[in-house]
């Protein structure tokens, strides 16, 4: 896994790359497997509740374990699709 940074510049894109995947529906709609731990019924639930935790708790070192996921979750999609 790519090593990442939580400044407010990388955080804002990631978190418009993920608002940006629920206005166009572009998230999956059936169980989607992230990892071996981590299965998503829900792909827009899903998306909706890490940009809200994100989104107000990016500054807070506790919540970069979210952040990462998020960018875990990115990583996998977008390799899926080329």
């Amino acid at each position: 896994m790519a090593q990442h940074t939580y400044d407010e510049e990388s955080v804002q894109e990631l978190l418009g790359w993920a608002k940006k995947m629920l206005e166009t529906k572009s998230y999956p709609t059936e169980k989607y497997q992230l990892n071996s731990c981590t299965s998503i019924i829900d792909g827009k639930l899903y998306l909706e509740s890490l940009i809200s935790m994100i989104s107000r708790n990016w500054e807070n070192p506790t919540f970069h374990p979210t952040i990462e996921q998020l960018w875990e979750y990115r990583e996998k999609w977008e390799g899926k699709e080329e």
